[in-house]
């Protein structure tokens, strides 16, 4: 079905955290996944719009990472752990049981299930190990990974035995993968827009070259450079969560008042903080490359043991000295 209109405005948000457009496309592939429960053609061609890609471009991406799934299932994703300590443990018999149960790989009787294989859970003394929607659950024996396969296509999921957390949909669990909960990345958007509007760009510094901050490829698709200055002017992503660009409470904030973004005085003050933090690196790295370095010390020479002189010599000088005594 169609994305929505909600999803599509979120997606407008999360690509406006971003200087170059198409880093958003992980976090897009999480939220039209968090709608569908899958990442759909429309999915695909949603963020291939936003994103000025190709829909080859955003499929290669979605087919390339796990998370995604590309055919509906339900709401629970049943992960086995199959890796050494889990496989000799029993998480191989567990997993070849969840496919004899499911009659394959995906069951959507119920609340839908599909299962897989797990790389490595990080937890091997609770092996072996079954996630359900990314909740650990273990050390199970193969009956009661098959209660818990049970009670996920029930829809009512126990608690995990690890966690102490009910397993959301997935639906809900690729939702917050996407960040779109996360107001933090705002306040990321304020500090890039203070970057971006500066006169003097912050710089760091690469050996001995002054690098500017900035982003390559400017283009009216908003990959980054002056697309990217535009859409930092806009008021897109204003802050939420009642705080100010200063982390405090936004009435002790200093804003100019048609935009959220530092005053004039504020961005000029933090410019010449900057500047002079640099400068002083530089002067370092001068003092440091020009100064006068001191010599190696050398032995004098009543500090040096007495030299065999037949220590160290070639074999001809060993046969002179022979020669003469």
């Amino acid at each position: 079905m169609p994305i929505s209109d909600a999803t599509r405005e979120e997606a407008r948000h999360l690509i406006a955290r971003y200087p170059v457009a198409r880093s958003a496309l992980l976090p897009l592939l999480h939220l039209v996944q968090g709608e569908e429960g899958y990442v759909s053609e429309d999915g695909i061609a949603l963020c291939a719009e936003l994103l000025h890609l190709t829909k080859a471009e955003v499929g290669a991406v979605a087919t390339f990472y796990t998370m995604y799934k590309r055919e509906p299932f339900g709401d629970y994703l049943l992960s086995v752990c199959t890796n050494p300590t889990c496989a000799m443990q029993g998480g191989r018999e567990i997993y070849e049981a969840y496919v004899d149960r499911c009659g394959g790989h995906i069951d959507r009787d119920g609340a839908g299930v599909m299962v897989e294989h797990a790389e490595c859970l990080g937890i091997c003394d609770a092996a072996p190990v079954v996630q359900v929607n990314y909740e650990m659950y273990g050390p199970l024996t193969t009956d009661e990974a098959l209660g818990l396969l049970d009670k996920a296509k029930a829809g009512d999921p126990p608690p995990s035995n690890r966690s102490g957390e009910v397993p959301p949909s997935i639906r809900q669990v690729h939702r917050e993968f996407s960040g779109i909960e996360d107001t933090f990345g705002d306040h990321l958007v304020e500090a890039a827009r203070l970057q971006a509007t500066a006169e003097v760009a912050p710089s760091y510094r690469s050996s001995e070259t002054d690098i500017p901050v900035t982003h390559p490829g400017g283009d009216p698709a908003g990959h980054g450079g002056a697309a990217f200055r535009e859409v930092a002017a806009l008021d897109l992503v204003p802050l939420l969560g009642g705080v100010g660009t200063n982390g405090q409470d936004p009435e002790e904030d200093v804003v100019d008042p048609d935009r959220h973004t530092p005053s004039d005085e504020a961005e000029a003050e933090a410019l010449e903080e900057v500047g002079e933090r640099l400068a002083g690196t530089e002067d370092e790295l001068a003092e440091t490359l020009t100064g006068d370095r001191p010599a190696d010390p050398v032995p004098a020479a009543h500090d040096q043991p007495p030299l065999d002189p037949d220590e160290g010599a070639t074999p001809a000088e060993a046969g002179d000295a022979t020669e003469e005594d």
